[in-house]
This record gives structure tokens, sequence and C-alpha cells, in this order.
């Protein structure tokens, strides 16, 4: 039998739905900017920035929680530091 080391996907590894809510922001943009007459200029402005924000908002959380590090618990030395410096 194989030596495999499996761990159940966090919460935060989940693909979730929301994160592509720049999409139907987008074509709902675009859909009004053409109904009140927006040349191809504005509209492909608009196209250009809700693809990056959805291709961002989808990429971004797996990466940042990749490259996230827990933070060290304060010492109790810092704390009493913390506490004199505001006084």
């Amino acid at each position: 039998m194989a030596n495999v080391t499996t761990r159940p996907a966090a919460q935060d590894d989940r693909f979730r739905a929301v994160q592509l809510l720049p999409a139907p922001a987008t074509v709902l943009a675009l859909a009004l900017g053409a109904a009140h007459g927006l040349d191809a200029v504005p509209l492909a402005v608009v196209a250009a920035v809700g693809a990056v924000a959805t291709v961002a908002s989808a990429l971004l959380p797996g990466q940042l929680a990749r490259t996230a590090r827990a933070m060290p618990a304060p010492t109790e030395s810092h704390r009493y530091r913390e506490g004199r410096d505001r006084h």
C-alpha cells in the first residue's frame, strides 16, 4: 500500500461562485452603457476592467491563502510595552 498523506480541503481552499460576481456586473454595465449610447471605446474599457476584476476575484483569494502566514501571538512583554507607549 502506498504511503499517501491527504488532508481535507480547508474552508478557504474552496472556490465560491461569489468570486465570479464581477462578470454579471460587467455585463449589466455594458448593457446599460450601450442602451445609453456610449461609444465603443468606453464600452471596451468597461469590458476590460470587468474581465480583469473577474479573473482577479477568482484567482486572488486562493493565492492569498497560499502565501498567508500566521502571525505569532504577542508575548506578555509586547503587551506591556504597548500599554506603556499609549500613556
